[in-house]
């Protein structure tokens, strides 16, 4: 049986890097994609600002489902 894939595969991507920040830097992640996504838009990167506006955004709904958490790195 072949499962077929319900999610994107960039978005995937998208939500394990979310993931990853956020597991690391807690709610400071948000900034971080943020800051990111300026970056990109300031360098012209169309691409690189999509794939971080994904990421900014699952980043945001991680930190508002974990209002205590805080990253691992200090």
């Amino acid at each position: 049986m072949v499962r077929k894939r319900l999610i994107p595969a960039e978005l995937d991507t998208a939500e394990e890097a979310a993931r990853i920040l956020f597991l690391t830097y807690g709610h400071d992640a948000v900034h971080m994609a943020a800051l990111r996504c300026t970056e990109l838009t300031k360098a012209g990167d169309k691409a690189g600002v999509a794939s971080w506006k994904k990421i900014l955004k699952i980043v945001r709904k991680l930190a508002a489902a974990n209002p205590q958490q805080h990253g691992t790195i200090n």
